[in-house]
């Protein structure tokens, strides 16, 4: 690893801490969509500009990419299926409980696993801070809209307001 991965490495295992230590606690939902996807599109952004600095990107590159791209959304989506939304004292809240954090374990394993395989092949986009900011980003985007629908169907209060 060198100098310059280390602080990417280190703001992305505070990121996940932080996301985890946030979504495994109640968590009070505020009415407003912008909430649910204003930081994971900050995420996916910083991602796509530190990827657009590697102009150079083979087919595995890409491929690999797609998959982690396909990998985070789909462990997004289910992460919000199984998330916990209920009503208290007229407000919304959620977490993702035991089972959702199971399912972000796997899906980090996974994308670590999928970087492993990147240096490997020698694909240096799936290596970087960049693709995991962006994969991360996608899939903590996607388990906030799943979140956010959930409690517009569940929580009746959530939609009134």
């Amino acid at each position: 690893m060198s100098f310059g991965t280390l602080p990417n490495a280190l703001v992305m295992i505070a990121i996940v801490v932080a996301v985890l230590v946030r979504r495994l606690s109640w968590s009070e939902l505020k009415n407003s969509d912008a909430d649910a996807w204003r930081g994971p599109l900050i995420m996916c952004g910083v991602g796509v500009y530190q990827l657009y600095g590697n102009h150079r990107y083979g087919v595995i590159d890409v491929a690999l990419l797609v998959i982690g791209a396909v990998v985070a959304l789909g462990a997004g989506y289910a992460s919000g299926m199984v998330a916990q939304v209920e009503r208290r004292a007229g407000k919304v809240f959620y977490r993702l409980g035991i089972p959702g954090l199971g399912i972000m374990v796997a899906y980090l394993v996974i994308r670590l696993g999928l970087a492993g395989v990147g240096h490997l092949l020698g694909a240096a986009s799936t290596i970087g801070g960049g693709a995991l900011i962006l994969s991360l980003g996608a899939n903590l985007l996607t388990q906030s809209l799943v979140i956010q629908g959930k409690a517009h169907r569940e929580a009746e209060e959530y939609s009134v307001r």
